[in-house]
């Protein structure tokens, strides 16, 4: 296949990973009804420094991981712990306080809440079944062929591993944007000393998600 046709071809693969529903969609919505646009965006950006790491141990040889069922179960289990916590940190802002909605007090914004929302993205991508098992079902085995196909047409592997790379996350940092600006819109419309819907969704669907991470652990 011409190179154009491979990344064509990977990019449509990675829409599969990026639309799927889970807990880094809803740290994405979390940061951005709370702190604004720029924050909603910052937990792809740690997803995207976990999956360099991902792309970059594929290209240098890293071509396959043995995990055991029980290591499986065990990611499960701690990761399920951990989606609940973010969930249970979304339900105990479920009132929107006075001045929140307004762009003085969300865009406001400080080194360590940009440490913490890119730490957060990270953090349950690492954490996340969801993740995990994309990433050993579908990501490992396509991205070891998709550069062996690219190196063909382009010649070097560290610049056909680049193409793939940044052809994956380009889905991931699309799909966050459409999300960030509708949780961004649909929090500045929300009025003051009301009830944060938005904040009680993304709460009760983590808490739910991470329960069914420590059920799938369990059975």
């Amino acid at each position: 296949m011409a190179v154009f046709e491979v990344l064509a071809f990977w990019w449509l693969v990675s829409l599969t990973g990026a639309l799927a529903p889970g807990p880094l969609s809803a740290a994405v919505v979390m940061q951005a009804s709370r702190r604004g646009r720029l924050h909603g965006i910052l937990p792809m950006v740690g997803h995207s420094i976990v999956e360099l790491g991902i792309v970059a141990a594929i290209i240098v040889g890293v071509q396959a991981l043995d995990l055991t069922q029980f290591t499986i179960d065990l990611i499960a289990g701690f990761g399920g712990v951990v989606v609940i916590l973010f969930g249970l940190l979304a339900l105990r802002d479920y009132k929107i306080k006075q001045g929140e909605g307004s762009a003085e007090e969300r865009t406001e914004s400080t080194a360590y809440t940009v440490i913490e929302a890119t730490a957060q993205g990270a953090i349950v991508s690492i954490l996340s079944p969801y993740f995990l098992v994309w990433w050993f079902a579908i990501g490992l085995s396509s991205v070891t062929i998709l550069v062996a196909e690219l190196q063909l047409g382009i010649g070097t592997v560290f610049l056909a591993g680049a193409l793939v790379y940044v052809t994956h996350i380009s889905t991931d940092l699309m799909f966050g944007a459409v999300l960030t600006l509708g949780s961004d819109k649909a929090a500045r419309s929300v009025r003051p000393r009301g009830i944060n819907w938005v904040n009680v969704g993304i709460g009760l669907f983590q808490v739910i998600l991470g329960l069914w991470f420590i059920w799938m652990a369990l059975v």
